[in-house]
Protein backbone atom coordinates (compact mmCIF):
# COMPACT_ATOMS: atom_id res chain seq x y z
CA UNK A 1 0.00 0.00 0.00
CA UNK A 2 1.29 3.43 -1.30
CA UNK A 3 2.34 6.22 1.50
CA UNK A 4 0.27 8.16 -0.62
CA UNK A 5 -2.85 6.21 0.34
CA UNK A 6 -1.84 6.01 3.81
CA UNK A 7 -1.65 9.75 3.87
CA UNK A 8 -5.54 9.73 2.62
CA UNK A 9 -6.42 7.26 5.30
CA UNK A 10 -5.28 9.30 7.86
CA UNK A 11 -6.83 12.10 6.75
CA UNK A 12 -9.90 10.68 6.78
CA UNK A 13 -9.54 8.62 9.92
CA UNK A 14 -8.78 11.99 11.67
CA UNK A 15 -11.79 13.49 9.70
CA UNK A 16 -14.26 10.87 11.37
CA UNK A 17 -13.02 11.96 15.20
CA UNK A 18 -13.32 15.44 14.77
CA UNK A 19 -16.54 15.12 12.68
CA UNK A 20 -18.31 12.66 14.42
CA UNK A 21 -20.67 12.15 11.71
CA UNK A 22 -24.48 10.76 11.18
CA UNK A 23 -24.58 7.79 9.25
CA UNK A 24 -28.34 6.66 8.96
CA UNK A 25 -28.90 3.36 8.62
CA UNK A 26 -31.37 1.28 7.23
CA UNK A 27 -30.64 -2.15 8.45
CA UNK A 28 -31.45 -5.90 9.20
CA UNK A 29 -32.86 -6.24 12.76
CA UNK A 30 -30.16 -9.14 13.08
CA UNK A 31 -27.30 -7.45 12.99
CA UNK A 32 -28.58 -3.21 13.92
CA UNK A 33 -26.90 -3.35 16.94
CA UNK A 34 -23.55 -3.99 15.87
CA UNK A 35 -23.56 -1.92 13.09
CA UNK A 36 -24.89 1.05 15.52
CA UNK A 37 -21.82 -0.07 18.09
CA UNK A 38 -19.22 -0.46 15.31
CA UNK A 39 -19.90 3.43 14.14
CA UNK A 40 -19.92 4.61 17.56
CA UNK A 41 -16.48 2.68 17.87
CA UNK A 42 -15.03 4.38 14.72
CA UNK A 43 -16.18 7.95 15.74
CA UNK A 44 -19.15 8.41 13.97
CA UNK A 45 -23.19 8.91 15.01
CA UNK A 46 -25.38 6.24 14.19
CA UNK A 47 -28.94 6.94 13.41
CA UNK A 48 -31.67 3.59 12.53
CA UNK A 49 -34.65 4.95 11.13
CA UNK A 50 -37.30 3.53 9.04
CA UNK A 51 -40.64 4.56 9.00
CA UNK A 52 -41.48 5.98 5.78
CA UNK A 53 -42.72 8.96 6.93
CA UNK A 54 -39.50 10.15 8.20
CA UNK A 55 -37.00 8.49 6.33
CA UNK A 56 -36.16 11.24 4.04
CA UNK A 57 -36.06 13.85 6.91
CA UNK A 58 -33.58 12.19 8.81
CA UNK A 59 -31.54 11.26 5.89
CA UNK A 60 -31.41 14.85 4.24
CA UNK A 61 -29.77 15.76 7.51
CA UNK A 62 -27.36 12.61 7.93
CA UNK A 63 -23.76 12.92 6.40
CA UNK A 64 -24.20 8.81 4.93
CA UNK A 65 -27.00 6.03 4.10
CA UNK A 66 -26.78 2.54 4.72
CA UNK A 67 -29.05 0.18 2.95
CA UNK A 68 -28.56 -3.11 4.40
CA UNK A 69 -30.96 -5.87 2.51
CA UNK A 70 -30.90 -8.38 5.45
CA UNK A 71 -34.16 -8.49 6.67
CA UNK A 72 -36.47 -6.78 3.71
CA UNK A 73 -39.67 -6.38 3.59
CA UNK A 74 -42.04 -4.15 1.05
CA UNK A 75 -42.33 -1.53 3.49
CA UNK A 76 -38.58 -1.28 4.29
CA UNK A 77 -37.91 -1.14 0.04
CA UNK A 78 -40.24 1.53 0.15
CA UNK A 79 -38.78 3.70 3.10
CA UNK A 80 -35.05 2.68 1.26
CA UNK A 81 -35.94 4.00 -1.76
CA UNK A 82 -37.35 7.14 -0.30
CA UNK A 83 -34.22 7.74 1.83
CA UNK A 84 -31.95 7.07 -1.50
CA UNK A 85 -33.38 9.79 -3.37
CA UNK A 86 -33.23 12.40 -0.34
CA UNK A 87 -29.85 11.45 -0.37
CA UNK A 88 -29.48 11.82 -4.15
CA UNK A 89 -30.70 15.10 -3.78
CA UNK A 90 -28.20 16.31 -1.30
CA UNK A 91 -25.52 14.22 -2.67
CA UNK A 92 -25.17 12.34 0.82
CA UNK A 93 -23.04 8.88 -0.10
CA UNK A 94 -25.41 5.35 -0.35
CA UNK A 95 -23.85 1.98 0.99
CA UNK A 96 -25.56 -1.00 -0.04
CA UNK A 97 -25.09 -3.78 1.04
CA UNK A 98 -27.30 -6.68 -1.30
CA UNK A 99 -27.76 -9.21 1.84
CA UNK A 100 -28.57 -12.51 0.53
CA UNK A 101 -29.36 -11.52 -3.35
CA UNK A 102 -28.10 -14.23 -4.97
CA UNK A 103 -30.85 -16.33 -2.88
CA UNK A 104 -34.08 -14.35 -3.89
CA UNK A 105 -35.71 -12.85 -6.84
CA UNK A 106 -37.14 -9.93 -4.21
CA UNK A 107 -33.83 -9.56 -2.89
CA UNK A 108 -31.75 -9.16 -6.23
CA UNK A 109 -34.53 -7.01 -8.15
CA UNK A 110 -34.73 -4.31 -5.73
CA UNK A 111 -31.27 -4.25 -5.69
CA UNK A 112 -31.01 -4.23 -9.09
CA UNK A 113 -33.44 -1.29 -9.15
CA UNK A 114 -31.32 0.36 -6.03
CA UNK A 115 -28.33 0.32 -9.19
CA UNK A 116 -29.81 0.99 -12.29
CA UNK A 117 -31.43 4.40 -10.96
CA UNK A 118 -28.05 5.70 -10.20
CA UNK A 119 -28.74 5.79 -6.12
CA UNK A 120 -25.70 3.67 -4.97
CA UNK A 121 -22.16 5.42 -4.17
CA UNK A 122 -20.67 2.05 -2.84
CA UNK A 123 -21.59 -1.53 -3.03
CA UNK A 124 -20.06 -3.63 -0.42
CA UNK A 125 -21.01 -6.99 -0.67
CA UNK A 126 -19.49 -11.01 -0.56
CA UNK A 127 -18.19 -12.62 -3.87
CA UNK A 128 -21.56 -14.39 -4.66
CA UNK A 129 -23.54 -11.43 -4.02
CA UNK A 130 -21.81 -9.41 -6.33
CA UNK A 131 -21.63 -11.80 -9.10
CA UNK A 132 -25.54 -12.05 -8.21
CA UNK A 133 -26.23 -8.21 -9.07
CA UNK A 134 -23.79 -9.34 -12.46
CA UNK A 135 -25.70 -12.06 -14.33
CA UNK A 136 -29.13 -10.54 -12.47
CA UNK A 137 -30.27 -14.02 -11.41
CA UNK A 138 -30.62 -15.93 -7.54
CA UNK A 139 -29.13 -18.87 -6.97
CA UNK A 140 -27.65 -20.22 -4.16
CA UNK A 141 -28.42 -20.66 -0.24
CA UNK A 142 -28.31 -18.49 2.75
CA UNK A 143 -26.65 -15.36 2.84
CA UNK A 144 -22.95 -16.08 2.33
CA UNK A 145 -20.33 -16.49 -0.34
CA UNK A 146 -19.94 -19.82 -1.80
CA UNK A 147 -16.22 -19.60 -1.46
CA UNK A 148 -14.97 -18.99 -5.11
CA UNK A 149 -13.01 -15.77 -5.11
CA UNK A 150 -10.69 -16.35 -7.84
CA UNK A 151 -12.23 -13.92 -10.26
CA UNK A 152 -13.45 -11.20 -6.91
CA UNK A 153 -11.32 -8.67 -8.88
CA UNK A 154 -13.20 -8.78 -12.80
CA UNK A 155 -16.39 -8.99 -10.79
CA UNK A 156 -15.23 -5.88 -8.59
CA UNK A 157 -14.35 -4.01 -11.89
CA UNK A 158 -16.92 -5.21 -14.22
CA UNK A 159 -19.89 -4.38 -11.11
CA UNK A 160 -18.28 -0.67 -10.79
CA UNK A 161 -18.03 -0.50 -14.86
CA UNK A 162 -21.86 -1.48 -15.27
CA UNK A 163 -23.00 0.48 -12.41
CA UNK A 164 -21.06 4.10 -11.60
CA UNK A 165 -20.55 3.21 -8.22
CA UNK A 166 -17.73 1.37 -6.77
CA UNK A 167 -17.67 -2.34 -6.01
CA UNK A 168 -16.01 -3.49 -2.60
CA UNK A 169 -16.25 -7.36 -3.01
CA UNK A 170 -15.03 -8.81 0.43
CA UNK A 171 -13.80 -12.28 1.31
CA UNK A 172 -10.51 -13.68 2.51
CA UNK A 173 -8.91 -11.33 -0.42
CA UNK A 174 -10.65 -7.93 -0.69
CA UNK A 175 -11.37 -6.27 -4.20
CA UNK A 176 -12.11 -2.60 -4.86
CA UNK A 177 -13.00 -1.27 -7.74
CA UNK A 178 -14.12 2.18 -9.24
CA UNK A 179 -14.00 0.61 -12.80
CA UNK A 180 -10.87 2.99 -13.82
CA UNK A 181 -8.76 2.42 -10.28
CA UNK A 182 -8.60 -0.96 -8.61
CA UNK A 183 -7.20 -2.31 -5.16
CA UNK A 184 -6.79 -5.94 -3.75
CA UNK A 185 -6.36 -6.15 -0.07
CA UNK A 186 -5.35 -9.27 1.89
CA UNK A 187 -6.27 -8.86 6.11
CA UNK A 188 -8.68 -9.66 9.26
CA UNK A 189 -8.96 -13.14 10.38
CA UNK A 190 -11.04 -16.31 10.04
CA UNK A 191 -12.82 -15.91 12.78
CA UNK A 192 -14.73 -13.18 10.88
CA UNK A 193 -16.47 -15.78 9.16
CA UNK A 194 -17.69 -17.50 12.91
CA UNK A 195 -19.91 -14.49 13.98
CA UNK A 196 -23.05 -12.61 12.82
CA UNK A 197 -22.78 -9.14 11.40
CA UNK A 198 -19.16 -9.13 9.70
CA UNK A 199 -19.96 -7.81 6.36
CA UNK A 200 -22.66 -5.42 7.89
CA UNK A 201 -20.31 -3.86 10.44
CA UNK A 202 -17.68 -3.52 7.22
CA UNK A 203 -20.27 -1.63 5.07
CA UNK A 204 -21.18 0.63 8.29
CA UNK A 205 -17.04 1.31 8.41
CA UNK A 206 -17.22 2.02 4.59
CA UNK A 207 -20.25 4.59 4.88
CA UNK A 208 -18.40 6.17 7.72
CA UNK A 209 -15.20 6.70 5.68
CA UNK A 210 -17.77 8.09 2.67
CA UNK A 211 -19.10 10.75 5.00
CA UNK A 212 -16.18 12.56 5.49
CA UNK A 213 -14.39 12.22 1.86
CA UNK A 214 -15.24 12.58 -1.66
CA UNK A 215 -13.49 9.75 -2.95
CA UNK A 216 -15.92 6.85 -2.69
CA UNK A 217 -12.74 4.18 -3.84
CA UNK A 218 -10.82 5.16 -0.94
CA UNK A 219 -13.32 5.82 1.76
CA UNK A 220 -14.66 1.63 0.80
CA UNK A 221 -11.09 0.52 0.94
CA UNK A 222 -10.08 2.07 4.55
CA UNK A 223 -13.65 0.67 5.61
CA UNK A 224 -12.30 -3.15 4.70
CA UNK A 225 -8.99 -1.91 6.21
CA UNK A 226 -10.42 -0.98 9.44
CA UNK A 227 -12.14 -4.37 10.10
CA UNK A 228 -9.17 -6.09 8.72
CA UNK A 229 -6.92 -4.46 10.98
CA UNK A 230 -9.54 -4.26 13.93
CA UNK A 231 -9.98 -8.19 13.47
CA UNK A 232 -6.42 -8.90 13.72
CA UNK A 233 -6.02 -6.74 17.15
CA UNK A 234 -9.21 -8.74 18.16
CA UNK A 235 -7.42 -11.95 17.80
CA UNK A 236 -4.26 -10.70 19.05
CA UNK A 237 -6.13 -9.67 22.69
CA UNK A 238 -7.77 -13.53 22.91
CA UNK A 239 -6.94 -15.92 25.76
CA UNK A 240 -6.97 -19.95 24.91
CA UNK A 241 -9.87 -19.94 26.79
CA UNK A 242 -11.66 -17.67 23.90
CA UNK A 243 -13.91 -18.48 20.78
CA UNK A 244 -15.44 -16.28 18.43
CA UNK A 245 -18.07 -14.57 21.00
CA UNK A 246 -15.28 -13.19 22.75
CA UNK A 247 -13.51 -12.64 19.55
CA UNK A 248 -16.76 -10.49 18.37
CA UNK A 249 -16.95 -8.05 21.97
CA UNK A 250 -13.14 -7.47 21.31
CA UNK A 251 -13.53 -6.42 17.44
CA UNK A 252 -15.61 -3.48 18.82
CA UNK A 253 -12.44 -2.27 21.00
CA UNK A 254 -10.23 -3.27 17.76
CA UNK A 255 -11.96 -0.57 15.31
CA UNK A 256 -12.06 1.80 18.57
CA UNK A 257 -8.47 1.26 18.91
CA UNK A 258 -7.44 1.22 15.30
CA UNK A 259 -9.16 4.46 14.43
CA UNK A 260 -8.71 6.55 17.46
CA UNK A 261 -4.62 5.40 17.47
CA UNK A 262 -4.08 5.34 13.61
CA UNK A 263 -1.16 7.79 14.24
CA UNK A 264 0.52 5.10 16.47
CA UNK A 265 -0.21 2.06 14.62
CA UNK A 266 0.35 3.32 11.45
CA UNK A 267 3.53 5.37 11.48
CA UNK A 268 5.67 5.78 8.63
CA UNK A 269 8.42 3.50 8.35
CA UNK A 270 11.05 5.93 7.75
CA UNK A 271 9.64 8.18 10.95
CA UNK A 272 11.62 7.32 14.34
CA UNK A 273 9.57 6.93 17.25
Amino acid sequence: MSLALKGQFALIVGAMREKKPVIHHLTNYVTAGDCANIALCAGASPVMADAAEEVAAITAKADALVLNLGTITTTKMQAMLLAAEAAQTKDIPVVLDPVGVMSSQLRLEFALKLLTAGLVTIVRGNYSECLALLERKAEGRGVDADGSVTDGLRVAKEGAERYGCVFAVTGATDYISSGKQALVLTGGHQLLTQITGAGCMTTTLCACCAAVTKEPLTAAALGVVIMGQAAELAAGFMETKDGPGMFKTRLFDGVYHVTSKWDVLHLDPERKQ
